[in-house]
């Protein structure tokens, strides 16, 4: 997370990325972060996004992106990064409260896992159910799981109990 609210990665790391369109707020896109200034490095970077999934600059995105970069050194986002770690602590105990798994017991920062397996719920209908609450969440697999995440039900009032 962005503003020192959970630890940096990139001093452990040789190559780190991230989205820029969650916790920081900032345009749909990523980052790739690689250190030691490694030609190598580089070129497989390079080789690996370019063309398939990273095309040319789009200059609107990049001051995009420059904007939530500088908006993240400020105080203010500290406190809402801060608050997004407690809004997401408060929804684990809802879920447990309401009897789903969290696959880690719980949160330290905005990241928590629900074990949908004996739910009859896939990733997507949960995804879809979220979004309607403008609430945005990846589908993931977990462990042990037999149902793909991206698996489609016919019966869509299942979403309403979540």
């Amino acid at each position: 997370m962005p503003a020192g609210v959970y630890p940096n990665p990139v001093p452990h790391a040789h190559v780190v990325t991230t989205t820029t369109h969650k916790t920081l707020a900032g345009p749909r896109g990523g980052l790739i972060l690689a250190k030691g200034g490694s030609e190598e490095l580089y070129k497989k970077l390079n080789s690996a996004v370019f063309p398939s999934a990273q095309g040319g600059p789009l200059m609107h995105v990049i001051a995009a992106k420059a904007v939530a970069l500088k908006e993240a050194m400020e105080p203010e986002f500290k406190v809402y990064q801060q608050q997004v770690a407690k809004n997401a602590k408060a929804m684990v105990e809802v879920f447990l409260n309401r009897g789903y798994k969290v696959v880690s017991g719980g949160t330290e920062n905005h990241l928590f896992l629900l074990d949908l397996v004996d739910k009859n719920l896939t990733g997507k209908e949960a995804d879809a159910a979220l979004g309607r609450a403008n609430i945005t969440v990846n589908k993931n697999s977990v462990p042990n799981d037999p149902k793909s995440p991206f698996r489609d039900f016919r019966y869509p009032y299942r979403f309403f109990r979540l």
